[in-house]
C-alpha cells in the first residue's frame, strides 16, 4: 500500500516538473519577459513638426484674371555665362520665393549677364532682388535692367535691404539683368550672389 501510494506521488510530482520545464521553454522562446511587453515605447520626436512652424514664410505672386506671366526661371537665357545662372527656390530677407533665379556680380571675374528673349505681348518685368541668404550685412550689389541695350531701371540692394521692382518692358525684345558687387577681386573670392526673387515678366498691368 506504501508502496503504491509512493509510485502514485513519484508520478504527480514528474507531471509537475515536466509541465514547469515546458512553461519555462515557452517564456524562452518568446524572446521577451511579461514585464518588457508593458514598457512605454519611447515617443517620436516632435522637431520635425516644430521646424516646420518655424520655417521662413513662402512668397507666392497674386495671379490675375486679366494677365498670365512667365518666370524667368522656366526660360533659358543667352548671354556670356549663362549657364552660370542657377534657378530655383532662394532666400531673401526671410522669405522663401519658389520660382528665383540667381548668380554671382561682376567683382572683377568674368560673370554672367543673362539676357531673356520676351514675348511680343510682353509689358511689366515684376521681381524682389536681394543678396542670396547669408551674405555679409556690409555686401552691397548695383543691379541694372537693361532693355534692347538701353538702360530700364538701376538700383542698389543689401543683405538687409532687398527691393521689389515693377519696370515697365513694353516694347523691349531682349532684356539683360546686370549686377557689380562689392565683394573681393578673383583671387580673393568674396563675390556676391544676387537672388532674383520670383522674376517674372507679365503680359499685363
Amino acid at each position: 500500500m506504501r508502496r503504491g501510494r509512493t509510485l502514485f506521488w513519484t508520478i504527480i510530482g514528474s507531471v509537475v516538473a515536466a509541465v514547469a520545464v515546458v512553461i519555462a521553454v515557452i517564456q524562452v522562446n518568446s524572446g521577451t519577459p511579461p514585464k518588457a511587453a508593458s514598457s512605454p515605447v519611447p515617443p517620436i520626436s516632435a522637431s520635425p513638426s516644430s521646424q516646420a512652424s518655424e520655417s521662413a514664410p513662402v512668397v507666392i505672386p497674386e495671379t490675375s484674371s486679366t494677365s498670365s506671366f512667365s518666370y524667368l526661371a522656366d526660360l533659358t537665357p543667352s548671354g556670356n555665362l549663362a549657364e552660370l545662372v542657377k534657378s530655383g527656390p532662394v532666400k531673401i530677407s526671410g522669405s522663401i520665393y519658389p520660382k528665383s533665379i540667381s548668380f554671382y556680380c561682376n567683382v572683377g571675374d568674368p560673370t554672367a549677364f543673362p539676357a531673356y528673349r520676351l514675348k511680343q505681348n510682353a509689358r511689366r518685368f515684376k521681381a524682389t532682388i536681394g543678396l542670396a541668404a547669408k551674405s555679409p550685412p556690409h555686401f552691397q550689389a548695383g543691379v541694372e535692367l537693361v532693355g534692347d541695350g538701353r538702360t530700364l531701371r538701376t538700383f542698389s540692394v543689401s543683405a538687409l535691404r532687398p527691393k521689389t521692382v515693377d519696370v515697365n518692358v513694353t516694347g523691349v525684345h531682349t532684356l539683360q539683368l546686370e549686377c557689380f558687387g562689392s565683394g573681393v577681386s578673383p583671387t580673393a573670392g568674396w563675390a556676391v550672389a544676387v537672388a532674383w526673387g520670383n522674376a517674372r515678366v507679365s503680359d499685363g498691368h
